[in-house]
Parts: structure tokens; sequence; C-alpha cells
């Protein structure tokens, strides 16, 4: 009950950013986004809320930043105490969560009237809920090797084809204050998803769609052990802006990331920007992420969802999937929207476009362990602080591992 009523009086305290409803005789549609700063991202959501609002004139979107730090903790205090923003944007990962708890609508007949079924990304299955679609993903994308080449041909290397090839490359560059690989190394979020890509791009998994975990199989032992090894020719301690950083400045020979990171490249110094490189992951699997969703909050009147739905469906559009690609330098989910236009621009989207097509997602597929990844996320990344940190045997660490993720779907 404490919790509860904190949550309401949080709730009430944030209510004070938004302004959904009604303002100078306009309905006003709250959509708050750490991709409101976020460079070519928020270029791009600007500009198709300036068409919205040149073709809706009676509606005003208010878009505004929150810190990605803390974005689902405070979206999630708005919805436990009924403050829901019109738009809400997600961490796609965190969708099952939200939809679990009854907070997000179905969109499924809205859906069943456009082409959206048909023309996305098979990875758009990350919205499903019941056998219901809840969002639209706005981004899945396949893992990237980005590589320093001077760095590599230092020691011999070639671009790395499979996870020992990386991890020998890596070792032999390691030293005098070089790393032959990057990741993050100090307890954040993304220890799950860069421990995952290591077991899924091996072709394992850590839990199956039937409801069971396989964190202590024999593949998925290969893939942490893999990840185990790499790990040690990085930085330890770090967060990922200073992975990134030290990527960009000549220190670190190797990372894994998204096409999303492509765009960091260009804050490389003169020296190193054109040692820089991407790749086909070195995996025999390409695994795959999903970035960020939209959706339409429970409980909207009609007249509200359906202008928000409009908002969303213009984004999801040709066109607008077109100059999403063009803008941001990312696959967007629409089938053909990497235009020869973009293709000559950005070179790199034809292999980005590739990965997506072929990844194999990191997050777990069946319903309930999506509706509880936070708690699954969370036990994933302590095992990796123990691979990072102990000497205890890889075994070990992902049978503790096995018997926890067990504990947890059970209590």
């Amino acid at each position: 009950m404490l919790s509860l009523g904190l949550a309401a009086a949080a709730g009430a305290a944030l209510a004070g950013c938004g302004s959904g409803g009604r303002s100078d005789g306009k309905t006003v549609l709250e959509f708050p986004s750490w991709q409101a700063n976020e460079g070519t991202f928020a270029v791009w959501w600007r500009e198709v809320i300036a068409e919205f609002e040149r073709t809706h004139p009676d509606v005003r979107v208010d878009f505004y930043p929150l810190p990605y730090d803390s974005y689902v903790d405070q979206l999630t205090i708005r919805f436990a105490a009924n403050d829901r923003p019109e738009i809400t944007h997600l961490p796609a990962r965190n969708a099952a969560e939200f939809a679990g708890r009854g907070w997000l609508s179905s969109l499924a007949d809205r859906l069943a009237d456009t082409d959206i079924p048909r023309t996305w990304t098979p990875l758009q299955e990350e919205m499903l809920l019941d056998g219901e679609d809840h969002g639209v993903l706005l981004l899945g994308y396949g893992y990237t090797l980005y590589y320093n080449e001077r760095l590599l041909e230092s020691v011999g290397a070639g671009v790395p084809t499979t996870p020992e090839e990386l991890i020998a490359a890596a070792e032999a560059i390691t030293g005098d204050g070089i790393y032959g690989f990057g990741a993050t190394t100090a307890p954040n979020p993304d220890n799950y998803t860069e421990l995952a890509a290591f077991v899924v791009g091996g072709g394992a998994a850590l839990s199956t769609d039937d409801g069971g975990f396989t964190a202590d199989s024999e593949g998925a032992i290969a893939g942490l052990d893999h990840y185990r090894r790499a790990l040690a020719q990085a930085p330890k301690g770090i967060q990922s802006q200073q992975r990134n950083e030290l990527f960009l400045t000549g220190k670190i020979a190797m990372l894994l990331d998204g096409p999303f990171f492509l765009t960091e490249l260009d804050n490389a110094s003169e020296a190193v920007r054109p040692d820089l490189k991407v790749a086909r992951a070195p995996f025999p699997q390409v695994p795959g992420g999903v970035s960020n969703s939209v959706h339409l909050p429970a409980g909207l009147d009609p007249a509200t969802a359906d202008a928000a739905w409009e908002l969303i469906k213009l984004a999801a559009s040709p066109r607008w999937q077109r100059r999403y690609t063009e803008v941001t330098t990312n696959p967007a989910p629409r089938e053909g929207s990497v235009t020869d236009r973009a293709v000559a621009e950005t070179p790199e989207l034809a292999l980005f476009q590739q990965l997506a097509d072929e990844a194999v997602s990191i997050f777990p597929g069946h319903q309930a362990h999506r509706e509880r990844f936070g708690r699954i996320s969370d036990l994933v990344s302590a095992a990796a602080t123990s691979l990072i940190t102990t000497n205890e045997s890889t075994a070990s660490i992902a049978a503790h591992l096995q018997d926890e993720l067990e504990d947890a779907m059970e209590s």
C-alpha cells in the first residue's frame, strides 16, 4: 500500500510534465520520449509531427524529452497512477510488461485496416500479447561488428567471422592501454543484450518458446564462455558511453552494436575515423534486437485514441518509413524502406538491412517471460557480473542462473 501511495504521489508530481487533454481549442497529445533530444531520431520525429499537425490543425503534439536511464521507471510510476501519455513510446523490450499489466490497448482491429501486418519486419512479433499486437515496432535490427581496421592489421588479423577469431584477435591486440574488445563491464541493463548476443549468435538460447529455460545447456554455456573470454579483453567497470568513447579514440579495437551506432562514428577524431569500419557480426546466426516501439495506452476516449493512432499510422506510412531510413541511417521496419538513394548516401545500409532480415531475437519468446522481462534481465545481468568479476566456472554460473530463472517464474 505504501508503494502504491508513493507511486500515485510521484505520478501526480510528474503529471505536470505533460499536457494531454485540450488547449486553445485543440486536442493535445502528450508524447514524452528519450528520443526527443536524440540526434537524427529527434529530427525524424519532429518532421513527422510537423506534417501531422499540418494535416490535423485541430491537434497539437507535445513532444518532449525524458532521460533514457530513468525513462521506464518514470512511465511505470505514471501508468500505475493512471496518468498515461496519449502517445506511449517504449523501449520495445519493455512493451510486453506494460501490455501484460493492462496498460496498453490492443491494436489488432486498427492494424487489420493497414498493410503493416504484411509489410513489417518479423520482429514485430515482440509486440504480441495473447495473439494480438499491442504496439508498432519502430526499429528491429541485427547486431553489427564495428572494428578498427588499423588495430586488426597491427597484429596481422583479418575481420573475424567466428567468436574464436574475434577472441584471438582481441587477445593479440590488448596491451599498453589498448583493448581488443569493448563492452559494458559494469552492472547495467545492457549486460543482458550483450551476453544474449553471444548466446543467440552461437545458435543457442537462454529460454524456450514453451516457457522453459536453457541457460545451463551445452550451447548456452559455450556462448557464455565466448562472452566471458571476449570481455576479458575489455576495459573493466565501464558503461556503454565510456565504451563508445574509447572506441572512437582508437583505444578499443572491436565492439558489437546495432545500426544506430553508425552515426556515432562521425564523432571520432580525424586520425581514427578512416580506420573505423562495419562488418557482419562474427557468429553463425545473426543475433537480433528490438529497439523501440510506439503504443496507445488503454483507457483513452475514442476521439483522442483515433487522433493518436493517426500519428502512429503516419509514422508507419511508406513515405515516412523511407524518410526514417534516410535520416537515421537505420533500416526502417517497413519492407522496401531502404532505397537506392539511401544506400548511395550510406552504403552500410545494405548490410544493416540484410542483418535485420536474418536476425533472430535475443529476447524471450514466451509470453510469460516477456511480461516478466525486467526480472529476467536483472538475473542475467547479475550472471554477467559474475562472469566478469569472479573465477567461478562458466558452467557453475550457468547452473546458478538456470535455477534463479526457474525460481523467478515460479514465485
